[in-house]
């Protein structure tokens, strides 16, 4: 059983509060004082502990292998809040032993927009990567997983060899997640799936004190994995579990740097990197006609879209979007982009109820979603507004 392990990292420009009365006004959409100061917390307690601890695990096992995303704007953050965690970050991939995959800029819902802002942003993506990494990624991971068969056509017409997606059984259809298998409208581009079950223990249940099997430990956690049947077992989640969601005090960090030498003693475990994984004959063919995403239970869309307010506020984001393509300012056309990231719209969220809420709401600033609503369309307005002036059309009073 080849097990890979992958993590993303991902920071948005958080937006300022930005109220009515200051439409016209050229004040910022983004605290970027605020943003830098989250990220310089967050580089404190996970980012470079985790990445140091991932860097001694590699140098003590050789057959240690990981990989990792890494998205624009955390790499905007980073250059100004921490570039050591950048530097960190190249100390891993110079070994040889971490691929870096591909995916919006942004970390953006430009696969629900028209062509060719998709294609722009994993253009960006793939251009940053290359000049600070030296990287040309093989694999596509879209915003939170997103997956589906139009995603698996765009990927193989940007010649990616392989797209990462949720092991969601609904939508394979009993198939087992512990397989590669290949798009079915696109057999070129292979398929890795995330085994969600045990990849949450991790992310989600590892501090829960009411859980059965707390407290979880390396050793226990190697026995899992190694009693699991297949070829391939796709542990994905948030860089930031290891510090930030869980804690240092938990014992996440010792988890980490221990989970190395509990797999070797298992003969049949091996790590692999998702360029690795993928280097196979893949099972079967698999369809997903309607997107699947790795957010809150029902893995589709709503975490983005399902209520009016998100609805509203994306699709007001979409007439916005032409007009700042229109306008040919640059500016403008970053601040869209900025805006069209997918956690602004996942403040929104709304409904919902249980362990959704709550993820919701640990990750918004917020009061509340209609806060969350309301400052959102007060930026939009505001940048529809500068993208007619651009363009010389009269605003309606």
């Amino acid at each position: 059983m080849k097990i890979v392990l992958y993590l993303h990292l991902h920071q948005p420009w958080r937006l300022a509060r930005f109220r009515f009365l200051d439409l016209g006004s050229g004040r910022s959409y983004f605290d970027v004082e605020r943003n830098l100061t989250i990220f310089r917390g967050i580089a404190e307690r996970c980012y470079r502990p985790a990445l140091d601890r991932l860097e001694r695990a590699l140098a003590e096992h050789g057959e240690f292998r990981l990989s990792l995303s890494v998205t624009g704007t955390f790499l905007e953050q980073a250059r100004l809040a921490a570039p050591d965690v950048i530097d960190r970050l190249r100390s891993l991939y110079r070994t040889g032993r971490v691929s870096l995959l591909a995916e919006t800029y942004y970390h953006s819902l430009a696969f629900l927009l028209p062509a060719p802002e998709l294609a722009e942003e994993v253009a960006m993506h793939r251009a940053i990567l290359r000049s600070e990494f030296g990287a040309e990624p093989k694999v596509l991971r879209m915003t939170e997983l997103a997956y589906s068969d139009e995603l698996a056509r765009f990927a193989e017409a940007e010649r990616f060899h392989g797209m990462l997606a949720e092991g969601w059984e609904k939508a394979l259809h009993g198939a087992p997640a512990t397989h590669v298998y290949c798009a079915a409208p696109a057999p070129t581009v292979l398929v890795l799936l995330r085994h969600y079950p045990l990849s949450d223990d991790i992310a989600f249940r590892f501090s829960s004190t009411s859980w059965s099997e707390y407290p979880l430990t390396a050793e226990k956690y190697a026995r899992w994995l190694a009693g699991a049947t297949g070829d391939v077992l796709g542990l994905f989640m948030d860089f930031e579990t290891f510090g930030e969601h869980q804690s240092a005090r938990t014992g996440i960090l010792d988890f980490l740097s221990a989970l190395p030498s509990e797999v070797r003693r298992h003969s049949g475990l091996s790590w692999a990197t998702v360029e690795e994984a993928i280097a196979t004959t893949p099972r079967a063919p698999i369809s997903v006609p309607r997107t699947m995403s790795w957010a809150d239970q029902n893995r589709d869309l709503g975490a983005w879209l399902g209520s009016d307010l998100q609805r509203s506020a994306f699709e007001a984001a979409k007439k916005v979007g032409v007009l700042a393509h229109q306008a040919g300012d640059p500016r403008i056309l970053e601040d869209w982009r900025k805006l069209l990231t997918s956690d602004h719209l996942y403040y929104i969220y709304a409904g919902g109820h249980g362990g959704d809420l709550g993820v919701h709401r640990y990750f918004s600033s917020y009061d509340s979603p209609y806060d969350a609503y309301a400052n959102y369309m007060n930026a939009l307005t505001d940048l529809r507004r500068r993208a007619l002036d651009r363009l010389g059309v009269p605003i309606l009073k």
